[in-house]
């Protein structure tokens, strides 16, 4: 007995009742299933003339739609969810048989992805773009034969590409006798059910290792950068491989801006190319560790972990692999858009400044500069902490420049050191108990760690002193801010072994009649010494003024 109009009416709307986004994954991809295997059925052929899906759609290339509807709503719900949307793109296939239906780039029907992908320069100088696979070959005989149509002459990395795409068709087999239909992959009979469907969701389940929400926004960097970052490590990036696949850029623009080498995605270009593994390699080697580098940015980031146990560098370490990923994708960016390039030291000078800039987001009694950090990283390992913070008054004491003790004399001295061109230099000011200036000097010296560089400036301020007899009956008070370097001065050993002359004399200056004072006070007391020693960074020779 045939069914009334009536009665296909309420089976049509109990169906898309169970295919809403409130269905199970399994029962919603049975209606893609349907969709594609039972094309002349009323209802596929609205949703084909609604959304316009042509002839050849498969579910490799599903997306969703842009108008509403419970399709749309199907779509989503199967696309969104990061288990099922592979299962969904992927696992549907194409088996070739006697007709003109599996179109030879575009679907997925030999290889683990589509030709398209697998051979992107060979699609793009295809003279069958939209071609089906029988447009690409002829029976000789019993035997396959293929044969390709190029707009150009195939240049060698374009013949490179032609041998992988024969070493892929070798796999294919023709069946004459069958028609092109779908199969689905994951079960041995090729045949769609919500079972197979549920056990391979399960199977990836499993595997599925969701990222750590919280490990990426803890405040440490601006919200932009940790945004970026989460789209980094999802693979969210408009990266020159997956511009290619979009069709966006032509084939020929896929490879890194950095070493030029290989295909530019984000797992390459922020750990793997020999650019930024140079940049990774600078930031572990100062502190001694080295780390063989997961295969995708995803594991990186989990098991970035801190060398050592500090509060403070715990959270300068998980805000150091941001600021390297984010000054990466700006310099990779200059060159692209701008066609301006830096040297490696110059991106890690940058870090460390940024390092700098955005610590004090986060922790404002963290006493040093950006440019402190840029001269001395290590400093990076501070342990301050509240409770070892100097009150009010004595801060202001500590800040502010104090006169000596009349009729002693001051020397305030320090020291630059500049990276990038591989200078240093020391500056000191001498001045008496009203504050007035006696003695300035601004001097390059060869580089050196900035902790040596801080003696050689106490050294050259009491060489100084010893060259005039105006210092004969003054007792000398020589102010640094380095603390090491103050310590080592005062110590009757220790110190750099390089310098160990330099320190002898330093030690021994009591015996040549002069009485000194060598103590350490904070950079903003200094400020004068600090802008002389960065002068000295531009001479070429030794500065002294009397006055």
């Amino acid at each position: 007995m045939g069914h009334s109009a009536t009665s296909k009416k309420s089976g049509w709307t109990w169906a898309w009742k169970y295919a809403s986004p409130k269905s199970g994954p399994g029962l919603l991809f049975k209606w893609i299933w349907r969709f594609i295997t039972e094309p002349k059925a009323l209802w596929s052929r609205v949703i084909r003339e609604r959304y316009g899906y042509d002839d050849y759609f498969t579910p490799s290339s599903l997306s969703i739609p842009i108008k509403g509807g419970l399709w749309r709503n199907l779509c989503s719900a199967l696309l969104s969810n990061v288990i099922s949307k592979p299962l969904v793109l992927s696992q549907v296939r194409k088996r070739i048989g006697s007709d003109s239906h599996t179109r030879f780039w575009f679907d997925l029907w030999v290889g683990d992805c589509t030709l398209k992908v697998l051979c992107p320069r060979l699609f793009l100088l295809s003279a069958l773009p939209n071609g089906v696979v029988s447009s690409f070959g002829f029976w000789d005989g019993s035997k396959w034969e293929w044969s390709f149509e190029w707009k150009r002459s195939l240049r060698p990395r374009d013949r490179e590409e032609l041998l992988s795409l024969l070493s892929t068709l070798q796999r294919v087999v023709f069946d004459p006798s069958k028609q092109d239909d779908f199969i689905w992959s994951p079960h041995k009979s090729g045949v769609f059910s919500v079972k197979s469907f549920k056990n391979e969701m399960a199977k990836s389940s499993l595997v599925h290792n969701p990222l750590p929400s919280i490990g990426i926004w803890k405040g440490l960097v601006p919200l932009r950068i940790e945004i970026f970052v989460w789209f980094a490590i999802h693979g969210k990036l408009n990266t020159r491989d997956k511009l290619v696949r979009l069709g966006i850029i032509p084939a020929d623009n896929i490879f890194c801006a950095f070493c030029g080498e290989v295909a530019e995605d984000s797992n390459h270009l922020f750990t793997h190319c020999s650019f930024s593994r140079e940049i990774w390699s600078w930031w572990l080697g100062m502190w001694g560790t080295y780390w063989a580098f997961p295969f995708n940015l995803r594991d990186s980031f989990l098991q970035w972990r801190a060398p050592f146990g500090d509060k403070f560098f715990k959270k300068v370490w998980a805000a150091i692999f941001f600021i390297i990923l984010w000054s990466l994708w700006k310099e990779r960016n200059c060159r692209i858009f701008r066609g301006i390039s830096m040297a490696s030291i110059q991106i890690k000078e940058l870090i460390l400044l940024r390092v700098g800039w955005w610590i004090k987001g986060w922790d404002p009694s963290f006493s040093y500069s950006p440019k402190e950090i840029l001269r001395n990283p290590k400093c990076l390992r501070w342990s301050g902490c509240k409770a070892m913070m100097p009150s009010p008054a004595s801060d202001l004491k500590l800040r502010l420049w104090s006169p000596p003790p009349h009729p002693c004399l001051k020397w305030n001295v320090d020291a630059s050191f500049q990276p990038s061109f591989n200078k240093s230099a020391i500056g000191g000011v001498l001045r008496d108990s009203s504050g007035k200036f006696r003695c300035l000097f601004s001097s390059p010296i060869p580089p050196m760690e900035i902790n040596m560089t801080e003696i050689f400036a106490i050294h050259r301020a009491l060489k100084i002193s010893l060259s005039s007899s105006n210092f004969a009956n003054h007792h000398l008070i020589v102010e640094s801010d380095s603390a090491n370097a103050v310590k080592w001065c005062n110590e009757k050993s220790g110190g750099p072994w390089s310098i160990h002359f330099v320190l002898n004399f330093i030690r021994n200056i009591h015996s040549m009649g002069i009485q000194v004072t060598i103590c350490h006070r904070g950079r903003a007391s200094n400020c004068v010494a600090d802008g002389l020693a960065k002068q000295g960074l531009t001479r070429s020779d030794d500065f002294i003024a009397w006055l």
